[in-house]
């Protein structure tokens, strides 16, 4: 890295010492005397060739004059020995937790940029991987007809980094707790959520793999209970189509507290081939499309009457439990369609019980028990 003054974009000052110390002891490198109480020593786990080892030196007091400076040498050193970018050095050292990218490479992103509708979908999508792969964590299923509040929760931990020039790469930040003993292998058996939730994905994009290989979707499917999901292969497709049949390319950074399991790829990618695999296992993971009893409120967008039927369609935009909109196709007696067309000419909010289910990725509300206009007046 050059020392010019575009240093001055990284957060720098928000790096504390024990920051540093405790990236560098997680890595396993060791400590050693220097003779200034000002400066910590750290010599890499192992030499970069032969016998030869990195060095770094760390500032302990925040209060000396050439502090960012001493900082930032180190993380370019640190970043230089694990052959990574400054950036992601600098983001683990900031926050504890893994690291996951996804890269989409078009023509349209060649200068690190993406169109706005592409990155809303892009990062909307992202964030469902990794909220129905948490779902599965929590309680396993073959597919999820809502997303879990835990679930949701986790992901809203999870924070977003910066991209880069010649594609467009997602940075996810995945914080983890830290570890709760002082017994490293002791640590090493209680795997926290998040990373499950990583591993899920990533032996998922493996499952992918094979069965391109074996040119049948069995591995995915015959592997839920260890990776995809329904919805999660939903969530992959849409990715593939956001990359214009280029490939997925997934990376990983994982905090080394925990080991990483052999059979897992790190760096693993995602090809076009992936999508009509995904959407065979996607289709046989559903089965019987899961259905549950809900009470939803919201507004009437749309009426359908048609003279020749006695039932008529109404689309109604409900609110999930974490506020997300959620479009649901209603067929009404002709009662309770105009009460619907009433409510829709007040834009009042209407309250209905039924029993709701996902054709596709279509929400239907089926035995309709009542419906009432709340805000009636």
């Amino acid at each position: 890295m050059s020392w010019d003054v575009s240093l001055k974009n990284y957060p720098i000052e928000q790096v504390r010492s024990s920051n540093l110390k405790t990236y560098l002891e997680d890595r396993r490198w060791i400590e050693e005397s220097y003779g200034r109480e000002e400066v910590f020593k750290f010599k890499s786990p192992q030499p970069l060739y032969e016998s030869k080892y990195i060095e770094v030196l760390i500032p302990s007091q925040e209060d000396l004059i050439d502090y960012n400076r001493m900082v930032e040498i180190a993380i370019d050193t640190i970043s230089a020995f694990e052959d990574r970018s400054f950036e992601d050095v600098l983001s683990q050292v900031l926050s504890f937790g893994d690291l996951l990218k996804f890269q989409i490479s078009t023509p349209k992103t060649k200068k690190g940029t993406i169109p706005i509708n592409d990155g809303i979908s892009l990062y909307k999508s992202i964030s469902d991987l990794l909220v129905y792969s948490a779902c599965a964590e929590i309680s396993l299923q073959k597919s999820y007809l809502r997303r879990l509040r835990h679930a949701v929760d986790f992901v809203k931990k999870c924070q977003i980094g910066q991209s880069q020039y010649g594609s467009f790469v997602a940075n996810i930040h995945c914080q983890l707790d830290r570890p709760k003993y002082l017994d490293p292998e002791v640590n090493r058996k209680f795997i926290p959520f998040g990373r499950n939730t990583i591993l899920r994905i990533l032996r998922g994009i493996n499952d992918i793999k094979d069965s391109i290989q074996e040119k049948t979707s069995e591995p995915i499917i015959n592997n839920y209970n260890e990776g995809l999901n329904a919805n999660m292969c939903d969530t992959l497709i849409d990715l593939i189509e956001i990359g214009q049949n280029s490939n997925i390319n997934i990376s990983t950074s994982l905090e080394p507290v925990w080991e990483i399991p052999e059979n897992i790829i790190t760096d693993p990618s995602i090809t076009p081939y992936a999508k009509a695999y995904l959407m065979e296992a996607s289709e046989k993971l559903r089965g019987e499309n899961p259905e549950e009893k809900r009470e939803l409120e919201g507004y009437v967008y749309q009426l359908t009457r048609r003279p020749d039927e006695e039932e008529n369609t109404i689309r109604l935009l409900a609110f999930d439990e974490e506020n997300e909109a959620l479009p649901v196709i209603i067929k009404l007696d002709a009662e309770s369609y105009n009460l619907a067309i009433k409510a829709h000419e007040k834009s009042d909010l209407i309250r209905i019980t039924g029993i709701l289910k996902k054709d596709g990725r279509r929400w239907i509300l089926d035995n309709i028990e009542g419906l009432s206009i709340i805000n009636d007046s």
